[in-house]
């Protein structure tokens, strides 16, 4: 695996967002003597208030606010009337026997009320049974979690149970670096305890791989609940514009996203971004950006959705 984006001993020199995408030229301008993260998002946010108030104060900022609204109108009118890419279409029963190997990991925590029931709809999911492998990472749960995923993997052998020890760190990014190792799929699929999957999901995914350019492919998350109250179809509501701008975004050559669950991730691309990064809470997003600078594809799948 190549090394690490981040440190493993000093904060200050984790990712660092900004000086990823800026030029050496303006890193060196604005942000050499800061030192540190906080102090460089504290003089970005400083930056951008300052020229706010600035377009309020300065007299012909009203005319240069509206060239910049109509750009982004035009922007706007150009995503919604993009042509999505075509639905993927399943893998075919001939094609199978090609078929790259998938490790399925999820990492859980406290999960005995859900977690069997995800792990019985990956065992019974339609893919050849010696062509993917299920990780279940046991995070230190103080419930019977551990002990449930013991007894079920005493019937499967396809079902592999890794038990963090206590002190372990990195959250979810932690847990799923360290059964990197151990899992030997070629494709990485990664999903919540509480997950609900179709049968036929790794038949459409595995297929999208079939491009060389793909590195990550997310597929569409929907509510399974949303029926219960407005909340939940609100839920609902804001996972299917989601869906919606992904399609259209990456339709018009815009930068695909991973959301966490029912994420799959090609080996390659994951190793060359160095795995996942252990210094954020928002591991999608941050592996979501250094595939894109390593110049990897994520492609975007509408049908079967994960609940």
């Amino acid at each position: 695996m190549s090394e690490n984006y981040w440190s493993e001993k000093d904060e200050t020199q984790g990712i660092d967002s900004i000086s990823s995408v800026l030029s050496e030229w303006s890193d060196n301008i604005f942000f050499d003597g800061l030192g540190g993260r906080r102090k460089k998002a504290a003089f970005t946010l400083i930056l951008v208030s300052t020229i706010t108030i600035a377009a309020h104060l300065i007299s012909w900022s009203y005319w240069l606010i509206l060239v910049l609204s109509g750009l982004i109108l035009i922007r706007l009118a150009n995503l919604i009337l993009a042509e999505p890419e075509e639905l993927p279409q399943p893998l075919l029963e001939s094609e199978l026997a090609e078929a790259p190997f998938v490790s399925l990991l999820i990492a859980a925590k406290n999960e005995e009320a859900v977690i069997a029931n995800l792990v019985r709809m990956l065992l019974a999911i339609n893919y050849p049974q010696d062509k993917y492998e299920i990780w279940v990472v046991d995070d230190q749960s103080s419930d019977r979690t551990g002990a449930i995923l013991d007894e079920m993997a005493q019937q499967s052998p396809q079902l592999k149970v890794l038990h963090r020890l206590p002190g372990a760190g990195g959250g979810k990014s932690g847990a799923l670096n360290q059964v990197l190792s151990r899992c030997r799929g070629e494709i990485i699929g990664v999903f919540d305890a509480d997950a609900q999957v179709e049968p036929d999901l790794l038949l459409y995914v595995i297929s999208m791989f079939q491009a060389q350019n793909i590195g990550a492919v997310q597929v569409r998350k929907r509510i399974t609940n949303a029926q219960v109250n407005f909340w939940t179809k609100g839920q609902d509501t804001e996972m299917a514009l989601d869906s919606y701008l992904q399609q259209q975004r990456i339709a018009v050559g815009g930068m695909g996203e991973l959301r966490g669950n029912g994420q799959f991730v090609r080996r390659s691309a994951l190793e060359s971004c160095g795995g996942w990064n252990e210094e954020t809470i928002t591991d999608d997003l941050d592996l979501t950006i250094r595939l894109h600078l390593e110049q990897w594809d994520i492609g975007f799948l509408p049908y079967p959705a994960v609940g």
